[in-house]
């Protein structure tokens, strides 16, 4: 075997026996939260922004926690739009975003309702796919398989409504390895 194979193939063994992590994967566009504003700046719905220097105090109730990313409300008994923080970013700033209600969804519930009842219409699909494909090692429109417990350790989805009820206008992120990867809105 030639050097290069080898350190590769080595490489790889060494980053499975670990089984730290999800392992990550890149995106060569850039993710939806490249703006940075002040503190108690108020965002439109469906955008997302980098906030840094929030004291933790200044976040709110955490009401979830899902693949190293926690969700704070800022004002968890309304029903209201209002400003709602995730942390869990390499950088260590928070993300900030507008909704009256938001909440995390897994890998799995993303691919049991694209792939099994084909149901998703995410406009973060497209990313996740990618993200998918790096991490699995499997084609586009095909479930992870036995590595979605690997992907799911870093990866989940977050859904913000722009109402409380059914008004169906939300807006999905895909956060991936401490990063914003994806944002798109629908309705």
């Amino acid at each position: 075997m030639r050097p290069a194979i080898v350190f590769c193939a080595l490489t790889l063994l060494a980053a499975c026996e670990a089984g730290v992590g999800g392992g990550s994967a890149t995106l060569s566009t850039p993710g939806p939260d490249t703006r940075e504003v002040a503190p108690g700046t108020a965002l439109p719905f469906g955008q997302m922004a980098k906030v840094c220097g929030l004291s933790a105090s200044a976040l709110g109730t955490p009401v979830a926690t899902e693949a190293g990313f926690t969700l704070y409300d800022t004002a968890a008994t309304s029903t209201a739009q209002r400003t709602q923080y995730v942390t869990g970013f390499a950088d260590g700033c928070v993300r900030q975003f507008t909704a009256a209600l938001a909440l995390f969804g897994n890998v799995g519930t993303l691919e049991a309702t694209s792939y099994g009842a084909g149901i998703s219409h995410s406009p973060v699909v497209p990313a996740y796919e990618e993200v998918k494909r790096q991490i699995c090692g499997v084609p586009r429109g095909q479930p992870c398989g036995r590595a979605t417990a690997r992907l799911a350790r870093n990866t989940t989805f977050l859904t913000a409504y722009a109402a409380f009820g059914a008004s169906g206008r939300h807006a999905d992120m895909l956060l991936h390895d401490g990063r914003a990867l994806a944002m798109g809105v629908e309705g």
